[in-house]
């Protein structure tokens, strides 16, 4: 018979810093007192019922919410009530845990598998005690990780200097230049850093970046300990992205800038060190204030990147409109299997989805 179904809120009784939920269900039957110990994944707050398990048990026996003598079940719910797993608890002479079969532990239960078939996190009533003591103890507990407010504040004077979607999809629509549409791009480069960086907002942008006798129209520095360099060319709107004629071939700007972009990357794989050792030199001026090469930098001013270590180099041309979806994504796809590394072909449309501001 069951006598006890709660969220019990554990601590260290001596100083009250390890602290966590589980919930307890007890059984009293003709071996006496079984008492189930379930983890709640998410909804603890705290140490796994493995890791506090001493703790867990003291609580209970100190505040009479268990009897003794008792026999104590360790209990993970996992995907499916068939998968989870038991542990019996035996604390002296020392703490050990002994696996048990669902059966088995039904059985030291006495209770119906429907029991065991109760998921936690579905109980509303379990998920609503859990969230209680959660929330008394940090109000904020499922809210998401506050910035510095150094970090609050560039984010903020970024979002101000934004340009809207809607105005480069009026720009796009309208059928502008390659020139129109960089001067508005140049504004804010924020938006290949919306676009290309990962983890996002992580990244250093730039506008005109220098690479052997030319330039890169926009560079976006990111990444994590291996700095991800993406080379972006750009050209107008005026003319669709696949030729509307029986070979269906990429527009001549398309494939004009493609060919700036293999041009830049044969300079650079054949001096690809020194080539690390610059990039890394802009980005650490970048990140010192300098507005080397128009540099952007993004929220969190600097990259948490390895100097040391390869650099990762991908590239994009963005031109041209759709006219069908289907047959561009092919015929992009065979393109960028042509080439190592890939060039990526975006047509304006395409590009745009990629922007999450309004």
């Amino acid at each position: 018979m069951k006598i006890l179904d709660i969220v019990h809120s554990f601590h260290d009784g001596k100083n009250r810093v390890s602290r966590g939920l589980c919930r307890v269900r007890s059984f009293v039957g003709q071996s006496g007192t079984t008492v189930l110990l379930t983890d709640l994944g998410d909804k603890n707050d705290g140490q796994s019922v493995t890791n506090a398990v001493e703790t867990v048990i003291d609580s209970l026996l100190r505040q009479g919410l268990v009897l003794e003598p008792a026999i104590f079940i360790e209990h993970y719910e996992r995907d499916t009530p068939l998968s989870d797993t038991f542990d019996r608890i035996t604390l002296h002479p020392k703490t050990d845990w002994s696996k048990l079969s669902r059966d088995e532990a039904l059985a030291m239960l006495g209770c119906d598998p429907t029991e065991l078939d109760d998921r936690s996190v579905l109980n509303r009533r379990i998920v609503e005690q859990a969230d209680s003591l959660r929330f008394q103890r940090n109000p904020f507990v499922d809210s998401r990780f506050t910035d510095s407010n150094e970090v609050i504040a560039r984010k903020l004077k970024i979002n101000a200097g934004m340009i809207s979607k809607s105005s480069i999809e009026t720009l796009i629509q309208s059928g502008a230049g390659e020139q129109e549409i960089q001067r508005l791009l140049k504004t804010d480069l924020s938006i290949f850093g919306e676009a290309y960086a990962k983890p996002d907002d992580e990244y250093i942008c730039f506008s005109e970046y220098p690479v052997a006798d030319g330039s890169v129209d926009f560079v976006v520095f990111t990444g994590r300990s291996r700095m991800d360099i993406v080379l972006i060319e750009v050209k107008g709107s005026e003319f669709n992205l696949i030729n509307s004629n029986h070979y269906k071939e990429f527009n001549h700007k398309v494939l004009e800038a493609a060919g700036q972009i293999r041009t830049r990357l044969g300079v650079i794989y054949r001096s690809l060190d020194s080539f690390r050792k610059e990039a890394h030199q802009i980005r650490a001026r970048a990140e010192k204030g300098e507005k080397i090469h128009n540099a952007l930098l993004g929220p969190y001013f600097k990259l948490h990147v390895d100097p040391d270590k390869d650099i990762n180099i991908r590239t994009v041309v963005i031109g041209g409109r759709t006219q069908n979806d289907l047959e561009e994504s092919a015929k992009r796809q065979d393109y960028e299997s042509r080439f190592t590394p890939p060039i990526r072909i975006e047509s304006w449309d395409t590009w745009l989805r990629r922007l999450q501001r309004a």
